[in-house]
C-alpha cells in the first residue's frame, strides 16, 4: 500500500516540475519576443544612429547600429537610451540632442571624457554625418536620418 502512494507522489512531483518548466519556457519566450519587438520599433523610429566601429570583447558588435532619439543619453547604466557596456564609460557619459535640425553632443562630466573625431569634448559640439564618437574603448560613427534644416 505504501509503494503505490510513493509512486503517485513521485508522479505528482514530476508533473508539477513539467508544468513549472513549461511556464518558465513560455515566460522567457514571451519576454524575448517583447524585447525584440521593442528594439525593432526603436530602430524604425530612430532619427539617427551610432554605428559601432571599434569595440572590445564584452562590448557591442562592430557594425551594430545603436538608434538615437531627439534626446539620447549614452552611458554604462541600463537607464540610458544607448547603453555602452564598457567599464571605462561612466554611468551617464554623454548626451546627444537634435535641436532645430542639427545634432549636438556634450560630455556629462564623465571621468574619462568623450572624444569627437579624436579630440576631447570640452563643451557642447555639433555632430555631422561621419563623425566618430569615442566613449571608453568603444568607437562609433554618427549617421543622421534627418535631412532637413542645417544638418
Amino acid at each position: 500500500m505504501e509503494i503505490p502512494f510513493q509512486l503517485a507522489l513521485w508522479g505528482v512531483r514530476v508533473a508539477f516540475l513539467l508544468v513549472l518548466y513549461l511556464f518558465l519556457i513560455r515566460a522567457f519566450a514571451s519576454l524575448s519576443r517583447s524585447l525584440r519587438i521593442e528594439s525593432e520599433l526603436a530602430a524604425r523610429n530612430a532619427l539617427g544612429y551610432l554605428i559601432v566601429q571599434r569595440t572590445h570583447a564584452q562590448g557591442p558588435r562592430v557594425g551594430e547600429r545603436l538608434p538615437l532619439r531627439a534626446l539620447s543619453s549614452i552611458g554604462r547604466d541600463a537607464a540610458n537610451d544607448v547603453v555602452v557596456n564598457d567599464e571605462a564609460a561612466s554611468a551617464r557619459h554623454a548626451l546627444v540632442e537634435l535641436t532645430e535640425g542639427s545634432w549636438w553632443i556634450q560630455d556629462e562630466g564623465s571621468t574619462n571624457g568623450t572624444l569627437l573625431n579624436g579630440s576631447r569634448l570640452a563643451r557642447r559640439e555639433r555632430l555631422r554625418d561621419g563623425d566618430v564618437v569615442e566613449i571608453g574603448r568603444i568607437g562609433m560613427r554618427f549617421e543622421s536620418q534627418v535631412r532637413y534644416g542645417s544638418a
